[in-house]
C-alpha cells in the first residue's frame, strides 16, 4: 500500500495508534520492527498476520500465560563474538541463555496447541531451540552471571588455593595490625585494600618503625598504608593465583563463545521470530483493549462498517491509557474498557456507489467521519483489528490519499488553495481503481461557484476511475450532483433540530445542511440579523435549506421508528430460533428413545432365541420323542413370531396413541383425567404418568423428570399401569433412567461439595448410558472447583481421560471427560 502525502498518519491519526503500541512492545527487538512496520502489499500476508493477532487476542482474553519473557536484543554481543578466539562477558552470554529459554518454551506452548492456535504455531515453527547451548551456558553461570566454581576443574583448584591464600594472608596481617596497635603505631583497627593488596594503616610518623612497604597516603598525609614485610611473599602468591584464575575464566568463556558462534545464524532467526512475537503481543494487548475484532475481507473494494468506533477518540475520551499499564498482568488478560461518548459509525462505499458526498453542520463529525474510514482501512493494512462489528467488511487497497487539512507555507509560496490544487494534482495523476480517496471542504479556499465546479470536475473524474472517494463539503452543488450522478451518494451528519446541536451520527442517502443561521441563532445573533441574512441568501437558496431541514426531520423519525423495527424483529427472530432449536432437541431426543426401544426390542427378540435353542438343546440331550420335540419346537417358533411382530408394531402403535384424541377435548376424547392415568401433552407421541392433580394442573413423571402442565393441555391415552411387571420386562426402568442421561451438566456457582456430589451422580449415570464423552460446566474462577472436579475425576477407575475443552466450545471453563 501507498499513501499520500507523507504527513497522512498524522492527518488519520495512525501517529497515536503507533504510539500506543510503542508503548506495548517490550523489546528493543520489538521497537525495530515496529519502527520498520510497513502496510501490507498482499491480501495473503494481510489474512496470515490478522490471523496470528486474532489468535494471540483470545490466548490473552482466556488467559492463556503466553510465555514471552525474558528477551535481549543479542546482536551486538553476537557481533563481539564473531572474531575468532574472541569471548563475551558473562553477562551477554547469561542474556543469551535466556532469551534462548524463552523461544524454547514459546515454541512448546504453540506447538502443544497447535489445534487451537494454528497460525501462532506456523510462526514459530521456525524457531530452532538451542538446549545443548542453554545447558552449556548454565554450566558455567550462577543466576547472578556470575562464574560457577565448577565451570572447570582448574577454577575449581585455583579458587580453593586462593582461599587458602586469602585465609593465611589475613591471619599474618592481622598479627603485624595488632602489634602496631599496642605500639600505637596505627591509626586503625581494621586492614585495607590498596593496590590489589593487603595493607594497615598507620601513623606517617610511624612509618619507619613498621617494617614494610609503603603503597598509599591518606588525603590528609597523617596515615600511610603499608604492607607488612612478613605479608609481602603472601600477597605476591594471592596475586599469582588470582592472575591465574582470570586466565582460567576467559578460556571458560572462550570456550563457551565459541558454541555461540557456531550457532550464530540460528540465534539471529530465533532474534526475527521473537521480534516477531514482540510486536503480536502489542498489537494483540492493544486491539483487546480497543475491544476490537478482524472484520471480514473482501476483493470487491467493499467498505462496510457497523458499529464503527473511531480509536483515537474512544482512547481520547477514556482517558486512561496509561501506555499499556495494564500489560503488565501477570495472567496474559488485558481489561477490555468499554467506549464512553463515541457515537458508532455505520457506513458503506463501494457496492452500490463509489462516491460519497457528506454534508451537514460544523463540528457535526463530516471529518472524523472521513477519516474514520481512513484510519480503519490504514490499520487494517498494518495488520490491526479494528473496533467494529464482526460483520464489518474491507479491502485492501492499494493506494490511500488524502487532501485534509490546510497544508500553506511561507517558505514554498503555497496559499490554503494552492495546497489543496496541488493534492488534487496528485490524486488525479497517481489513483487508480483500487485506491481510497479522502477530500475534506471540498472546493474552499477560493471563489464558493468557482471551487464548487472544481470539486464537482475532480470528483467526477475519480468515479470514472473507480476509485473510492469520500469528500465533506458545505457546497449545495455537490449536494445536487451527488443526488443526480450514477455511482455517487449523498450523506450527512444528523443535527438535532429541538436542541439545535450535532448527534455526530451519519446517514447515508440524505444531503444535510449547515444550520449556519440555526446555529447562529444559539450562539446569540439577533433575529433581525438572521432574517436580514435570509433575505441576502435569496428565497431559493432558503426553500431549499428547509426543504432539507424538513427532510432530515422525517428521515430522523423514520429511523427512529425503523430502529424500534428492528429490535423488535431481531427479538422475535431471537425468540422463533430459541424455539426451534428446543423443538429440534426434543425430536431428536424422541427419535434416540425410539431407536433406543427398538434396539433393546431387538435384543429381548435375541435372547428369546437363545433360550429357543437352549430349550430344544435340552429335548434332544434328554432323548424325548420325536413327536414332542415337533411340538415344542412349533410351539417356541410361535412364541419368536409372536415377539417379532410385537417388536415391529412397537413403533407405529406409539405415533397412533395421540391420533385418537382428533383434536376433541380430554373429556370427550378419553374421559376424565385422574391421578395415576397415561396422557399425552398437546400434540405428542409420548405417554406420561399424572402423579397429582392440584389447582387445575396435573404434576407429569417423565423417566427421571417432572413437570407441571395445565389439563387443558392433556388429553387420557389410558389408565394406570399395572403394578405387576410384563413378562418381557427385563429391567426396563433401569435402562430408561440410563436413556435419559445428559451428556453435560453445568455446576457453575456451587460450592465444591456439591459440586462433587452432583458430577458423581452425572457421571454414574453417564456411564449407565454408555456414553463416550461428557463435559462438565464449571467455569473459570478461581479455579478451585475445576481442580477438585479434577482430582475426584483423576480417582474415578471409569473415567479414561479429562481435559481442557478447545476454546470455542468454553477453554478453561469447560472439561471434557472420556468414559
Amino acid at each position: 500500500m501507498e499513501t499520500y502525502p507523507d504527513s497522512l498518519d498524522e492527518k488519520l491519526g495512525f501517529d497515536v495508534v503507533r504510539d500506543r503500541l510503542a508503548a506495548r512492545v517490550q523489546s528493543p527487538l520489538g521497537e525495530e520492527r515496529l519502527a520498520s512496520m510497513r502496510p501490507a502489499r498482499t491480501m495473503d500476508w494481510l489474512r496470515g498476520e490478522l490471523g496470528r493477532v486474532e489468535e494471540l487476542q483470545g490466548a490473552f482474553q482466556y488467559g492463556d500465560s503466553v510465555p514471552l519473557s525474558p528477551m535481549y536484543d543479542l546482536r551486538d554481543a553476537l557481533r563481539r563474538a564473531a572474531p575468532e578466539d574472541a569471548y563475551v562477558d558473562p553477562e551477554d552470554l547469561m542474556a543469551t541463555r535466556r532469551t534462548l529459554v524463552t523461544l524454547r518454551r514459546l515454541k512448546k506452548h504453540f506447538e502443544a496447541r497447535r489445534e487451537d492456535y494454528p497460525r501462532l504455531a506456523d510462526a514459530v515453527a521456525r524457531a530452532t531451540p538451542l538446549p545443548d547451548l542453554e545447558e552449556t551456558i548454565a554450566s558455567i553461570l550462577d543466576e547472578d552471571a556470575s562464574i560457577r566454581d565448577d565451570a572447570s576443574p582448574e577454577l575449581r583448584r585455583l579458587r580453593q588455593q586462593i582461599r587458602s591464600k586469602e585465609e593465611e594472608l589475613r591471619t599474618t596481617l592481622d598479627k603485624a595490625l595488632r602489634h602496631a596497635v599496642r605500639e600505637g603505631h596505627a591509626t586503625g583497627e581494621q586492614a585495607t585494600l590498596r593496590g590489589g593488596r593487603m595493607v594497615i594503616p598507620v601513623r606517617a610518623s610511624a612509618k619507619g618503625k613498621v617494617e614494610g612497604f609503603v603503597h598509599d597516603r591518606s588525603a590528609s598525609g597523617q596515615t600511610v598504608y603499608i604492607e607488612p614485610a612478613a605479608c609481602l611473599e603472601l600477597n605476591n602468591e594471592v596475586r599469582e593465583l588470582q592472575s591465574a584464575e582470570q586466565a582460567e575464566i576467559e578460556r571458560i568463556l572462550r570456550r563457551v563463545t565459541d558454541h555461540v558462534r557456531a550457532e550464530s545464524d540460528a540465534i539471529e532467526e530465533n532474534l526475527t521470530v521473537l521480534a516477531q512475537f514482540d510486536l503480536l503481543r502489542a498489537k494483540a494487548r492493544f486491539a483487546n483493549r480497543l475491544g476490537a475484532v478482524v472484520p471480514k475481507l473482501n476483493d470487491e473494494g467493499h467498505v462496510e462498517i457497523y458499529e464503527g468506533r473511531n480509536p483515537v477518540l474512544q482512547l481520547h475520551f477514556e482517558g486512561r491509557d496509561a501506555g499499556g499499564a495494564t500489560d503488565g498482568r501477570a495472567s496474559g488478560e488485558e481489561e477490555t474498557l468499554p467506549p464512553r461518548e463515541v457515537v458508532p459509525l455505520d457506513l458503506e462505499l463501494g457496492a452500490d456507489f463509489r462516491t460519497l458526498v457528506i454534508t451537514g453542520p460544523n463540528a457535526g463529525g463530516k471529518t472524523v467521519t472521513m477519516k474514520t474510514v481512513g484510519l480503519f482501512s490504514l490499520m487494517l493494512a498494518y495488520g490491526l483489528p479494528l473496533p467494529v462489528a464482526p460483520h464489518s467488511s474491507f479491502p485492501l487497497f492499494d493506494q490511500i490519499v488524502a487532501d485534509i487539512g490546510d497544508e500553506q507555507s511561507i517558505e514554498d509560496d503555497l496559499s490554503t488553495f494552492s495546497s489543496h490544487v496541488s493534492n488534487l494534482r496528485h490524486m488525479l495523476s497517481a489513483v487508480g481503481e483500487s485506491a481510497l480517496v479522502l477530500i475534506d471542504e471540498a472546493g474552499t479556499g477560493t471563489d464558493p461557484d468557482e471551487g464548487a465546479a472544481l470539486a464537482q470536475a475532480v470528483l467526477e473524474q475519480l468515479t470514472e476511475v473507480g476509485a473510492r472517494t469520500i469528500a465533506t463539503t458545505h457546497h449545495g452543488t455537490l449536494k445536487t450532483y451527488a443526488h443526480e450522478a450514477e455511482a455517487v451518494e449523498n450523506g450527512s451528519m444528523e443535527f438535532d433540530q429541538e436542541t439545535l446541536r450535532p448527534t455526530h451520527r451519519y446517514q447515508e442517502g440524505v444531503p444535510g445542511s449547515s444550520y449556519a443561521f440555526e446555529i447562529a441563532r444559539r450562539m446569540g445573533l439577533s433575529g433581525d440579523l438572521l432574517d436580514r441574512a435570509r433575505t441576502l441568501a435569496g428565497t431559493q437558496k432558503t426553500a431549499m435549506e428547509n426543504l432539507i431541514t424538513t427532510f432530515e426531520r422525517r428521515t430522523q423519525e423514520l429511523e427512529d421508528e425503523l430502529y424500534d423495527a428492528r429490535k423488535a424483529r431481531e427479538r422475535a427472530e431471537a425468540e422463533q430460533q430459541r424455539y426451534e432449536e428446543k423443538t429440534e432437541k426434543l425430536e431428536k431426543e424422541r427419535d434416540a428413545f425410539r431407536q433406543q426401544a427398538l434396539e433393546e426390542a431387538e435384543r429381548i427378540v435375541e435372547e428369546a432365541n437363545a433360550r429357543i435353542e437352549n430349550t430344544i438343546r435340552e429335548i434332544k440331550e434328554a432323548q424325548a420323542e420325536s413327536g414332542a420335540t415337533q411340538e415344542a419346537r412349533e410351539q417356541l417358533e410361535d412364541y419368536k413370531a409372536d415377539l417379532q411382530a410385537r417388536r415391529e408394531e412397537a413403533a407405529p402403535e406409539q405415533d397412533a396413541a395421540p391420533a385418537e384424541s382428533d383434536g376433541a377435548s380430554p373429556a370427550a376424547a378419553g374421559g376424565p383425567i385422574n391421578e395415576g392415568d397415561q396422557v399425552v401433552v398437546d400434540d405428542g407421541s409420548t405417554a406420561v404418568e399424572v402423579q397429582e392433580i392440584e389447582d387445575g394442573e396435573a404434576r407429569l413423571l417423565m423417566g427421571s423428570m417432572h413437570m407441571r402442565v395445565s389439563l387443558d393441555r392433556l388429553t387420557r391415552v389410558g389408565g394406570p399401569e399395572s403394578a405387576e411387571p410384563d413378562e418381557e420386562d427385563t429391567g426396563g426402568n433401569a435402562e430408561m433412567a440410563a436413556l435419559e442421561a445428559s451428556p453435560s451438566i453445568d455446576v457453575r456457582g456451587e460450592r465444591v461439595d456439591e459440586a462433587r456430589r452432583q458430577v458423581q451422580h452425572f457421571l454414574d449415570d453417564a456411564v449407565a448410558a454408555n456414553l463416550d464423552t461428557v463435559e462438565i460446566l464449571h467455569g473459570k474462577g478461581t479455579g478451585a472447583l475445576r481442580n477438585a472436579l479434577h482430582e475426584m475425576l483423576s480417582d474415578r477407575p471409569d473415567v479414561t481421560d479429562h481435559r481442557k475443552a478447545p476454546i470455542e466450545e468454553g477453554g478453561a471453563g469447560v472439561t471434557k471427560v472420556d468414559l
